[in-house]
Parts: structure tokens; sequence; C-alpha cells
């Protein structure tokens, strides 16, 4: 297991642990200005920008080092008990809003489904596109439909007048 460990480290990884062996191991954690270069150059190979604080740069240096001292010393056990916290929160909110919008998807599709039953064979057509006739009846004051909807609602007030 530690060598499949071993084989998933990035190259990015592998390089500081190397900076790290060579500035002295565990020792770096002593010196803030090699801690604080280390910084850097982890933040330079993952492309994250560092933020200054709008204290003066000594006291800045001086909080950020003792920060990443305490990030490196916390318990796992610590950081993910306070990471878990941040994380249901986060969870039951994504959680929530998938539910609201599968719960409007399934009431506007179950509304569509329940209107094409209810409806005429006429209402279902979707294809409304138009042609032009070439009938010529009897009556002057009759013209043709225009599209297939129109004939069919045409056959359905004649057949059934009364619905």
């Amino acid at each position: 297991m530690k060598a499949l460990f071993q084989q998933l480290v990035s190259p990015e990884q592998k390089r500081l642990s190397e900076l790290v062996a060579e500035k002295g191991g565990f020792r770096v954690l002593r010196d803030d200005k090699v801690l604080l270069d280390l910084e850097v150059t982890a933040n330079e190979s993952s492309r994250q920008p560092s933020v200054e604080g709008p204290q003066g740069k000594t006291h800045a240096s001086h909080l950020k080092a003792e920060n990443l001292r305490n990030d490196i010393l916390e318990d796992p056990d610590a950081a993910v008990e306070k990471n878990w916290t941040v994380f249901s929160r986060k969870f039951e909110l994504q959680k929530n809003q998938i539910i609201d919008k599968l719960t409007f998807v399934v009431q506007r599709e179950s509304d569509r489904v329940i209107r094409e039953v209810k409806g005429s064979a006429h209402e279902r057509i979707r294809d409304r596109v138009g042609f032009v006739a070439c009938l010529f009846t009897q009556s002057p004051t009759w013209y043709p439909p225009q599209s297939i909807h129109e004939i069919w609602v045409e056959m359905v007030n004649r057949c059934f007048p009364s619905c």
C-alpha cells in the first residue's frame, strides 16, 4: 500500500518533499523565512496566488508562518471534524436544491402528461405546418383549412358539435 501511495504522489509534491529534505526536514517548522519560502514555492507550483494581509510585512509574515505551522501540525482527525461541519452544510444545501429542481420537473412533466391524455386528437398534433388546399366547393363562403390541426378541429366540431 505504501508503494501505491508513493506512485500516486504528483511531481510537484515530490519536488516540495525534496526541498523540505534539503532545508533540514522537520526543522523547517522553526524557521519562518524557510517556511514562507516553501509556501511560495508550493503556491507557484499549484498556481494559487498568495494573499497578503493588511498588516505590516514582518508582522503579516510572522502570522502567516504561524498559521502554516498550525495547519501542518494540526491533528488530521481534528481537521476532518472541522471540515465535516462545513461539508455537511454545503451538501445539505446542494441536496435541497437538487430536490427542489427535481420536484419542479416531475410536477411539470406530470401536468404535461395529464394535459395530453385529457386532450382531443387535434390537440396532440405538434406539426402545425400549413398548406394551401386546392379544393373548390359549391359554397363560396367556405374556405378550406390551412393546416392539419385545423382539419382535425373542424372534423371534431362537425362530428361532435356538443363537445
